[in-house]
């Protein structure tokens, strides 16, 4: 993710000791969200697979073992750190690479991998459409992105508060869709899907041309 342009609470930014305790209970609250988002990003044996937000790297060490190769980014060092421990072996191995950094300036080249996604983090990033662009960017023709996207317009809920007060987006269906779109993603759909406090959670998915 970027540079928050207001400074984010815990856990939408981990840091310090509280920054662990919340890495360390992710998968409380995501692994939901992980189970949801692998079969519609269809994951296979010769994929290289980027997850932008990676957090503590819970969803690379659970399907890490079913493809090629893996990166990850987030913008929060700490849960870099925790990424990094948690696939040491193969970042040894040269099959994985953990990296601090920004969503919107994602430091690999064009058409780099074969899966995108981007899990509990897109809410929150500052330039939401740079980055999706930066994923676009790095897939190879045919690749396929699936976005979580826990808080949105479509959920029933107030987050007009989260909008003020931490620069949160609450985005409608037909804003994500354009912004897909706008990034240079083909097929463009929308699902929808339950998650630990999250009535209607959005898969925004699509293909890049």
């Amino acid at each position: 993710m970027d540079a928050p342009t207001k400074k984010l609470p815990q856990p939408l930014l981990p840091r310090g000791l509280v920054g662990r305790f919340v890495g360390w209970v992710m998968p409380l609250g995501h692994s939901a969200i992980y189970k949801r988002v692998a079969p519609v990003l269809n994951l296979q044996p010769e994929d290289d697979v980027l997850d932008v937000g990676c957090g503590a790297g819970y969803f690379l060490k659970r399907y890490a073992s079913h493809v090629n190769s893996i990166a990850a980014l987030d913008y929060s060092e700490v849960m870099v750190e925790m990424a990094t421990n948690k696939h040491r072996d193969r970042i040894a191995a040269g099959t994985a690479a953990i990296v601090h950094g920004e969503a919107s300036q994602l430091p690999w080249e064009d058409n780099r991998f074969s899966a995108v996604t981007s899990m509990g983090s897109f809410i929150v990033f500052p330039k939401p459409l740079e980055s999706l662009k930066e994923m676009c960017r790095v897939l190879r023709p045919g690749g396929r992105a699936v976005v979580s996207i826990e808080y949105n317009a479509e959920d029933g809920k107030d987050h007009s508060k989260e909008v003020k007060n931490y620069g949160m987006s609450a985005l409608t269906e037909g804003e994500v869709r354009q912004m897909m779109e706008d990034a240079g993603f083909s097929e463009v759909s929308i699902k929808y899907d339950k998650g630990l406090g999250m009535p209607k959670m959005m898969l925004a998915c699509g293909i890049k041309k």
